[in-house]
């Protein structure tokens, strides 16, 4: 099992564990003269965010250190060439840092686990918190009945240019990120956590998504906005 799996499978049992110990508390409810169970339950689902905070930014410098050297493969002629570009595009991933809590995957988390923890149903927890995040969009999407998407590619954690979606599953890569992974690999299911399409990436999956490249364009010209006002704050 790749790394990758073995982070999603964790994932996965951290929200099962939590509806679990959910179930637990509603059978002992009537017990609980103090809200013992449920401060019990709540905390266990804060660390168990905490843990995916840090798994998922595991996997996101992975999934980033992979890409890197398909790149670094596909752009070098030899061995010498490869070794010094490799170096330097490390070195320089290494020292980006990740903001976990922007990335879509750790959102979606977060939502799954709230709502394994909360007497509410998952569709309530996320309809309250649909307005929360811009860069956030609600699809409808036949296979999952419904998923939230991130702006920010699945792959590179970078703002999406070029937004495809995956006909099988519905899911949103950027199409230069997801061409690259799949180019010279096979085997390459859909990296979303939860997505239940176990069929492999094609390029033939792959439909332009004018609706969320319209969203992308608009957080583009946010994000433009919000450096020039930092720049003109620091100025004075």
């Amino acid at each position: 099992m790749e790394f990758n799996q073995h982070v999603d499978a964790a994932l996965a049992t951290f929200v099962e564990n939590t509806k679990f110990f959910r179930e637990m508390a509603d059978a002992m409810s009537e017990f609980d003269d103090g809200g013992e169970i449920q401060k019990l339950l709540e905390e266990g689902a804060k660390r168990r965010v905490e843990h995916a905070e840090n798994l998922i930014r595991l996997k996101s410098k992975h999934q980033s250190l992979n890409q890197a050297m398909q790149q670094v493969q596909s752009e070098s002629a030899t061995i010498e060439e490869f070794e010094g570009t490799w170096k330097e595009r490390r070195e320089a991933l290494d020292k980006k840092r990740i903001n976990v809590k922007n990335i879509g995957e750790f959102k979606n988390f977060t939502r799954a686990v709230q709502a394994a923890a909360s007497q509410g149903s998952a569709q309530d927890t996320q309809a309250n918190s649909t307005n929360q995040d811009d860069d956030l969009i609600i699809e409808g999407v036949e296979e999952t009945g419904g998923e939230i998407y991130s702006l920010y590619d699945p792959w590179s954690k970078e703002l999406m240019k070029n937004p495809v979606r995956n006909t099988k599953c519905g899911h949103i890569y950027d199409r230069d990120s997801v061409m690259l992974i799949i180019k010279d690999n096979i085997g390459i299911r859909c990296p979303v956590l939860g997505c239940a399409n176990k069929t492999y990436i094609q390029p033939v999956h792959l439909v332009e998504d004018a609706k969320v490249r319209q969203k992308v364009r608009q957080q583009m010209a946010e994000e433009a906005e919000e450096d020039a006002t930092s720049s003109e704050e620091e100025e004075h």
